[in-house]
């Protein structure tokens, strides 16, 4: 059923003639015979009886009529509101990328942004998972993206809403001269390796540490830090291994910094995150009903 065939309806309905109703509704007469013949063929009645006199409706079409009114009366609400939304919603907000806006879709965000809220100002600082989790829950972000291991929910300060856009997989680097090495080594053997580390409240460091922890009593550390780049820097000078995003890994590998292991992978959520509390708040919702679209959410 379609938004266009109850309007036709409720068109002939009240103008009780094809040829008033076509007027009305800058259409064909016989594009209101159709739309109207298609309606019945859904419902599976008759809603109009046909005379010289015009067209009157039937006890069903009787009935249906203000089932039509309403609906097409909530509608014109909906889109007048979002009319509203987008004419009006201004000021700041401040989203933080934990990572490569190109994963994070972030071109199509704002540009679908600017198209239907063009007053409204979004900022965009950079920052690593745990401490975009921690402004967020304190309220200095507005909201952020964020790596979360699975479930979410569990991983999360109850103050924070969740909205999964992906999940997605980490994987093992290494300075690029270890390629033949790295084919044969196991999470034992890596575990006895040194390593670019995360710090305490990374999702990162908690799923690499399960992983890590059967085999070694202490895992050595070269390095403590949250920045990719500085991660890739110091994997690619043979400091020792890393853990990075399926995508930035791959890259890497292509341009010869890095070497990929070409076993396990530990699967993590892409995830956007706000205060709870502020769930009604019209940017906010628009903002995370913009990801929807871009991340084609059902």
């Amino acid at each position: 059923m379609e938004l266009y065939q109850l309007r036709t309806f409720v068109a002939v309905a009240e103008e009780g003639h094809l040829t008033r109703a076509a007027e009305r509704l800058f259409i064909s007469q016989p594009a209101v015979s159709a739309h109207i013949k298609a309606l019945e063929e859904e419902l599976g009645v008759a809603l109009f009886t046909r005379s010289s006199r015009g067209m009157q409706l039937t006890r069903e079409g009787q009935a249906l009529r203000a089932q039509a009114e309403a609906a097409l009366k909530s509608v014109g609400e909906l889109l007048s509101q979002a009319r509203s939304l987008r004419e009006n919603l201004s000021g700041e907000l401040h989203l933080a990328l934990n990572t490569d806006p190109d994963l994070l879709r972030v071109r199509r965000l704002m540009d679908a942004l600017r198209a239907a809220h063009p007053k409204l100002q979004v900022h965009l600082p950079q920052g690593s998972s745990n401490l975009i989790i921690e402004d967020v829950r304190a309220g200095r972000l507005d909201g952020g993206f964020a790596y979360v291991s699975e479930p979410a929910d569990a991983a999360l300060p109850p103050e924070l809403s969740c909205l999964l856009l992906a999940t997605t997989s980490l994987h093992v680097v290494a300075p690029p001269d270890w390629s033949e090495r790295l084919n044969a080594c196991t999470w034992a053997e890596l575990a006895r390796e040194s390593w670019v580390w995360f710090t305490d409240a990374c999702p990162c460091r908690s799923l690499l540490e399960r992983q890590l922890s059967p085999y070694t009593d202490e895992i050595k550390k070269v390095a403590v830090t949250d920045y990719e780049g500085t991660l890739k820097a110091l994997v690619s000078s043979g400091a020792g291994l890393g853990l990075m995003h399926r995508d930035e890994a791959r890259g890497w590998e292509k341009t010869g910094e890095v070497c990929v292991w070409p076993h396990d992978q530990l699967p993590i959520g892409i995830c956007f995150l706000t205060r709870t509390d502020r769930a009604a708040d019209p940017a906010i919702r628009a903002v995370q009903n913009t990801l929807r679209e871009v991340w084609e959410l059902a």
